[in-house]
């Protein structure tokens, strides 16, 4: 029977830290990951790939705390053929170009790179998509997208770096990696409708003295204006659906963590402005029990992302496990989870123009600002039909058996499209599709070994600076004694350590002495002593003969 696909984890400890206060989505993502590949991948070792210690030792405590029958082995990043076993690196974020490099040292052959994308809207993670381009990269390597939004910018980031390029000279052929397009996932099970569940939400109902027959509105998320939504226009369509709707009290249920104190200052205040008539309860998102109680104490799930820095966006998923009809804004991956007028319905959004932010990255590229604050200003202008969103609010809010069927069909589809079981299916293929491309695909650029360096950034110092020597060594050179004790001389020079700084670079010392003795019959060609040595050693027989020259020990010139 043929094993499943499997991969080496690139193991930075944060990426994949799902429950600590102030986390992000990336960092769900990367628990979530991790858990499900142990749960359903079918394999019976995982691979976590650190020379840190610490890591190391996290990585098998976090193997084990999910599944203690699950071996977990640490590899080194440079272990080419170790890694290249496990068949494929996977890598917490998009930063594939540093892995491609890495991966030079053993050969482009040696396993595929599989990163995958979250927020794409960094100077950092910009330079990782340009960094593709030039990097040894192969048609056996991927960098998923977590949605077709996703997809679109990065290929935006490709199209303008081949412009700029193509304008300055350069021909750049279509770039190799693969950009497959698989949702990140959610255990649909640890959100289930049960006997408990239920109960933990009517307790929370009861605690913050919602009516049986009240309608209550999550929102589940990071609390950051700068990254994540901002809060008015959420406050003033809920207090308008209000309005609206008269039959029953509206709640709004905010379950998150802060980013800052400013953001809690500014929250609660906008809620005080904007949503005076409907009651507004907080929930920190670091209490886990009370924060998951909010999926099943809520009718109706709202979230109207307007940052750039969102690019699918969990909580609609996760609303939809819950069986929670939701109420989204129409904006990237937002748009492919929540199908419209099915599982919940999209308010519709509307942006500047391209051209309009010109300026604005203009000031970022001089530090004039950071990112949060080129994004927030980007948001700023990016608006979220109130008036639509709050018609969406009241419509629900007065048709429970729409509420129903919506939250049916969120939960099916979260079922069969977005749990973690397909996703982690999904991954399997395209690491067995990528090594299948692996053995039969031509490689480009690939490094030939004894010729080029790992990497250009990293040259021959020999070969970049050949025109500064007048003369550079080669096999027709007669090398021979230029001291009339030439083995005396050898000792000699190893009583300074000025004199042995370069010995774990050149031959050792049996070798040296070796090979002075191998001259003391008479002066020999520079290729036959090579010979003598053999390939393997030969880049250091040069460095070798050269310091034995330096130090006056040997003479080297031109066949007389």
């Amino acid at each position: 029977m043929t094993a499943p696909p499997n991969c080496a984890i690139h193991y930075i400890p944060e990426a994949y830290q799902g429950d600590k206060r102030g986390v992000v989505g990336r960092q769900s993502a990367g628990a979530g990951f991790l858990d499900a590949l142990i749960r359903h991948g079918g394999v019976d070792r995982l691979y976590g790939v650190t020379n840190d210690a610490r890591h190391a030792a996290e990585f098998r405590a976090r193997i084990g705390a999910v599944d203690p029958a699950m071996a977990a082995t640490v590899l080194d990043p440079f272990d080419a053929p170790a890694i290249g076993r496990a068949g494929c690196l996977f890598t917490p974020g998009p930063l594939i170009a540093e892995s491609a490099w890495m991966r030079r040292f053993g050969g482009e052959r040696s396993y595929s790179l599989c990163g995958i994308t979250h927020s794409v809207a960094t100077e950092r993670v910009i330079r990782s998509i340009r960094d593709v381009m030039v990097a040894p990269t192969q048609c056996w390597d991927a960098l998923i997208c977590t949605s077709q939004a996703a997809r679109a910018v990065i290929g935006r980031i490709l199209e303008v770096w081949t412009d700029y390029l193509a304008s300055r000279g350069f021909a750049v052929g279509p770039q190799p990696v693969r950009l497959p397009v698989i949702p990140l996932g959610v255990h649909v099970d640890d959100f289930v409708r049960d006997a408990a569940a239920a109960e933990r939400g009517a307790a929370l109902r009861q605690r913050l003295g919602v009516e049986p027959d009240d309608v209550v509105l999550l929102h589940f998320g990071r609390l950051d204006f700068r990254s994540k939504s901002h809060p008015t226009p959420l406050f003033r369509a809920v207090d308008l659906a209000r309005h609206r709707h008269r039959r029953s009290r509206l709640h709004l249920l905010m379950v998150g963590q802060f980013a800052d104190a400013l953001n809690a200052h500014e929250f609660r205040v906008a809620q005080h402005l904007y949503c005076p008539s409907v009651p507004v309860h907080w929930i920190d998102g670091a209490d886990t029990e009370l924060a998951r109680a909010g999926w099943t104490a809520a009718d109706i799930f709202v979230s109207l992302s307007d940052n750039v820095q969102e690019s699918f966006g969990m909580t609609p998923v996760e609303a939809m496990a819950a069986g929670l009809p939701a109420v989204v804004s129409d904006w990237n991956g937002y748009r492919e989870t929540v199908v419209d007028g099915e599982t919940g319905i999209r308010i519709p959004t509307m942006s500047a123009p391209a051209g309009a932010g010109i300026d604005l990255a203009d000031d970022h590229a001089q530090h004039r600002f950071d990112h949060f604050t080129l994004i927030a200003h980007t948001a700023q202008s990016t608006a979220v039909d109130i008036d639509a969103c709050a018609e969406a609010i009241a419509r629900l809010a007065g048709d429970a058996a729409l509420r129903r069927r919506m939250g049916e069909a969120g939960r099916r589809r979260a079922d069969t499209i977005y749990d973690w079981r397909h996703i982690i299916a999904a991954y399997q293929a395209l690491w067995q599709d990528l090594a299948a491309s692996r053995s039969r695909a031509a490689a480009l650029g690939e490094r030939r070994a004894g010729q080029h360096t790992v990497h250009p950034d990293y040259p021959d110092l020999f070969a970049l600076f050949a025109g500064h020597a007048g003369a550079l060594l080669d096999d027709d050179m007669i090398v021979g004694w230029a001291d009339a004790d030439a083995p005396y001389g050898v000792r000699r020079s190893r009583l300074l350590q000025i004199d042995l700084f370069s010995d774990p670079v050149t031959l050792d010392q049996p070798a040296i002495d070796r090979l002075v003795d191998s001259l003391a019959a008479g002066p020999r060609r520079v290729g036959d002593v090579a010979a003598d040595i053999g390939p393997a050693d030969r880049a250091r027989l040069q460095r070798s003969l050269l310091r034995l020259y330096k130090f006056g020990i040997l003479r080297i010139g031109s066949r007389p």
